[in-house]
């Protein structure tokens, strides 16, 4: 094949692809510019002549062959991709929290990853009525179905109430369809320029500057295919966070931990007040020594100034 069906190959596969994806000025028309350069060996080069009429039929079997339609998503994929977030604040006695918190991270580890994964758990103070806890975690939306029916059921049982619920909506369907898209037409690209590389009656260096722009492009998917697959996980497992608070009573002995915490701190508050005017006490100290006995001179200077005033007046007087 000579250099000029390789040229208009090259240009019809990246204009073609420019054109049906990323529109005028996107990422679509640089590909076209940069392999347009890349295979012709200079952004300026010459346009060359027509080329005959066999030659011409060529380059069109090869254009149609090469501007196959891209694989468009399945049917049965969701009109919409929808990431769920439920958050939660339960009261309950602080003797049964930390019963209750254990509970639900067995029930999430016992129903397995592919249905419910810990992302945060902890627990303070168990077993005392100032206990608190916490989870988050990300499952399966028929698992947290199943989890949120029974929180109630489990909350009464324990002598609990739910005083915060709260449900958060993410539209993702931008995202992921717009990079699927994207995707694709970078896939495209790649087994267009692996089309190239396997024809190898372009000079030496044309091939390295398509091995590179190859390489290039295989970083951009496996980095795009990185982010479709972490919005789809959001989308297929919803996240649920759970705050477990302490039921206090008016008699309970926490609710004058703020009195005793007072008290305690009382000596440090002392001691610390103290520190701070010793050490005003220190800094003023050098000014001092110069502070006072110009005063004293200054009050000397001025005493004597009213008494020579004195006697002048005195003198003009008699």
């Amino acid at each position: 094949m000579t250099r000029i069906v390789w040229t208009a190959l090259a240009g019809a596969a990246v204009l073609g692809l420019a054109a049906g994806c990323d529109g005028p000025g996107g990422d679509g028309a640089r590909y076209a510019e940069s392999d347009q350069m890349m295979v012709s060996g200079s952004r300026n080069a010459a346009a060359p002549s027509a080329p005959p009429p066999a030659m011409m039929a060529e380059s069109a079997r090869g254009r149609d062959a090469m501007a196959e339609p891209v694989p468009e998503a399945g049917a049965d994929e969701p009109a919409a991709y929808l990431a769920y977030r439920y958050d939660y604040v339960v009261r309950l006695p602080g003797a049964a929290l930390a019963d209750l918190h254990g509970a639900h991270v067995a029930a999430c580890e016992a129903a397995g990853l592919g249905q419910c994964q810990v992302v945060h758990a902890s627990t303070q103070n168990a077993g005392t009525e100032n206990a608190r806890a916490n989870l988050r975690l990300r499952a399966a939306p028929a698992w947290i179905a199943r989890f949120r029916e029974g929180l109630a059921a489990e909350l009464e049982g324990a002598g609990g109430t739910v005083t915060s619920e709260q449900t958060g909506v993410e539209d993702l369907t931008t995202q992921i369809v717009d990079g699927e898209a994207r995707l694709r037409a970078r896939i495209a690209l790649r087994d267009r320029l692996q089309t190239m590389l396997e024809q190898r009656e372009a000079r030496l260096e044309e091939l390295i500057q398509v091995e590179r722009e190859l390489a290039r492009v295989q970083a951009d998917i496996e980095s795009r295919e990185s982010v479709i697959a972490a919005l789809r996980l959001r989308v297929s497992m919803s996240e649920l966070s759970v705050n477990y608070h302490p039921q206090l009573t008016p008699a309970s002995a926490s609710n004058f931990d703020p009195v005793r915490d007072a008290i305690d701190s009382m000596s440090r508050v002392f001691a610390e007040s103290l520190a701070t005017m010793i050490g005003f006490l220190a800094g003023l100290l050098p000014w001092l020594v110069l502070i006072i006995p110009g005063a004293w001179l200054i009050r000397r200077w001025v005493r004597k100034g009213l008494e020579r005033r004195r006697a002048r007046k005195a003198g003009e007087a008699g």
